[in-house]
């Protein structure tokens, strides 16, 4: 499908029929040492797309953690009754370091 003058995200919530957050995972905390994240670390999720600062990198324990909530949490719920529509905070799966990241939807 061709879009002619419309947003990418537009055409992204005409096909697929509901509206998607943009969702953002911070690193707020950590449980031991970690040589690949910092407190104030992120990652964010438009659409389909994950998005790193230029730089960075996120270890596979963390985003295995994250990525369901994170799809999840994208998603348009019924805010009063669906857990998923504030999951909070995801530990990455690393016992001996336990980075803890927050979810948060981000208006756009």
């Amino acid at each position: 499908m061709r879009a002619r003058g419309l947003s990418e995200k537009l055409v992204y919530a005409r096909i697929t029929r509901f509206i998607m957050y943009k969702v953002r995972a911070t690193v707020v905390d950590m449980k031991g040492k970690c040589y690949y994240h910092k407190v104030g670390d992120y990652v964010e999720v438009e659409n389909d797309l994950l998005t790193i600062p230029v730089g960075k990198k996120v270890c596979t324990w963390s985003l295995s953690a994250m990525l369901p909530y994170l799809a999840a949490v994208q998603r348009k719920h019924d805010e009063q009754s669906d857990w998923l529509s504030d999951v909070g905070s995801v530990q990455c799966s690393d016992k001996d370091v336990g980075v803890i990241w927050k979810i948060e939807k981000i208006p756009v």
